[in-house]
C-alpha cells in the first residue's frame, strides 16, 4: 500500500461497464511527511469511499488487490483506493537531525 494525495479527477462519459459505479481520481504518492514522493501521477479507482481533491488516501497498485477489493469483479485497472486517511503520526528521530 502507498500513501497518496488526490490531486484531480477524471470524467469519462463512456467507460467499462464494471467502472460505472466508481470514481476515477488522479493521485500522487507522498512520503510520511506529506511531501511528493516519486514525481509520478496515477489514475486510481475509488470504489465508493468518496475521496476528493486534497484528501490523503491509501492506495494499492496491484491487480490482485484490486480484484480482492472489488469482490472478484473483473475491473480493468491496477490502482485502487482502499481508504481515506483521517490522520497519521510519524515518530521522528531528533538525534539524526
Amino acid at each position: 500500500m502507498f500513501l497518496c494525495r488526490v490531486t484531480g479527477t477524471l470524467v469519462a462519459t463512456r467507460k467499462h461497464e464494471n467502472l460505472r459505479l466508481a470514481k476515477l481520481l488522479i493521485v500522487e504518492t507522498v512520503g510520511a511527511a506529506g511531501d511528493r514522493r516519486d514525481g509520478r501521477d496515477y489514475l486510481a479507482l475509488d470504489p465508493g469511499f468518496g475521496a476528493g481533491i486534497g484528501d490523503m488516501v491509501l492506495v494499492a497498485r496491484e491487480g490482485a488487490v484490486v480484484s480482492q477489493a472489488m469482490g472478484g469483479v473483473d475491473v480493468p485497472t491496477n490502482v485502487i483506493i482502499l481508504g481515506v486517511v483521517d490522520d497519521w503520526d510519524v515518530a521522528r528521530d531528533e538525534s539524526a537531525a
